[in-house]
């Protein structure tokens, strides 16, 4: 007789992490494989004509580029939530409260000069995400309800919020339900290559300055010692509430900043497909790039490439719910990866 015994590990360092990581990815990549072949298509033209797509054309790297701006967003979004052992799932609809502070701002506001616009655009964007990030930091700390359930539910309110308004208040002038289209000050700059746009130096610089905020200021080592243990917070005289709202507030503000990069930088008019599942896409981003700002640009880039590759294929006849796949099998093989990373398999005898 054998039995599995499985061993804590005392400790895994990141580049093991990444590691693991990786590997999953690979035996994800290699199960999208399997499905591709089980519905007749060859696995390999397929997987490489995603990445050619992609990588083969201007168009199509713009065109991925332009989709790793608002999962950077998003996914720094979550990754400051992670921080602190706070799972914030409503990217999402941070996102499209984010976006209609941002129209409305554009829309019903006296337009200043662009290098004014932009700007206060950003910040009503920031100002959306946050308070509807504000609902589920209240409900957990006045009456301890899960965030997970708060902010997953509070993303269908806030997506059901902004289809009232575009097919209500804000419907345009030719009855379909789009808002109308923003002035040329609130459309962000296209920075010489293809339709990529000042977005991405944005999130690059924000990028850098939450790296920075959270390995080398006190908040990122309260962040860090609240994620770690909530006793020893309160041991260390840290304000745990407090630093939760800040916590909820600042996550729902980088959320919305994806959402006024979908008005200003592509759409340039808000609907109520704004956002293609960029929030929940984000979560993978941030528990692949286990939170490092730096890396979840590139895990960014890598399932932004999945996106605009699967979408390419659909000419091809392959469905474009192969990419959806291909994305649910990555967060599979990640969280199997866990057990891998927290405890050392034995086979015993006896």
């Amino acid at each position: 007789m054998y039995r599995v015994i499985l061993e804590q590990k005392e400790r895994v360092s990141k580049n093991r992490e990444l590691l693991y990581n990786l590997i999953a990815i690979l035996v994800a990549l290699l199960l999208s494989g399997i499905v591709l072949a089980f519905y007749g298509f060859n696995p390999f033209t397929s997987i490489g004509g995603m990445f050619k797509t992609t990588f083969g054309s201007a168009f199509g790297f713009s065109d991925t580029i332009i989709k790793t701006i608002p999962l950077i967003f998003t996914g720094l979004s979550v990754a400051i939530a992670l921080n602190s052992k706070v799972w914030n799932v409503g990217a999402e609809g941070q996102l499209y409260i984010g976006a209609l502070f941002a129209t409305c701002f554009a829309l019903y506001l006296p337009t200043f000069p662009k290098i004014v616009e932009i700007p206060l655009i950003l910040l009503a964007s920031m100002i959306g995400g946050a308070l509807w990030a504000f609902f589920p930091a209240f409900l957990k700390m006045k009456f301890k309800m899960n965030e997970v359930i708060s902010t997953l539910l509070l993303n269908y309110v806030a997506i059901s919020i902004v289809e009232y308004f575009v097919y209500g208040p804000m419907k345009r002038q030719d009855n379909f339900p789009y808002s109308e289209d923003i002035p040329q000050e609130a459309m962000f700059s296209k920075i010489g290559f293809q339709n990529v746009h000042i977005g991405i130096i944005i999130a690059l610089l924000l990028v850098v300055i939450l790296y920075y905020v959270l390995k080398h200021t006190r908040f990122g080592y309260e962040l860090r010692i609240i994620g770690s243990s909530i006793k020893a917070a309160n041991y260390a005289g840290i304000n745990y509430d407090r630093m939760m709202l800040f916590v909820f507030l600042l996550s729902g503000a980088f959320a919305g900043l994806a959402g006024a990069n979908q008005i200003s930088g592509i759409e340039h008019k808000l609907h109520s497909h704004i956002s293609s599942d960029l929030g929940y896409t984000g979560i993978i981003v941030a528990w692949l790039a286990r939170s490092n700002p730096f890396i979840i640009v590139a895990f960014a880039f890598f399932m932004s490439s999945l996106i605009i590759g699967s979408e390419a294929l659909e000419f091809e006849g392959v469905p474009v719910a192969i990419g959806k796949v291909m994305q649910s099998l990555i967060l599979f093989c990640i969280l199997g990866s866990e057990l891998f990373k927290n405890y050392k398999i034995k086979v015993k005898r006896g």
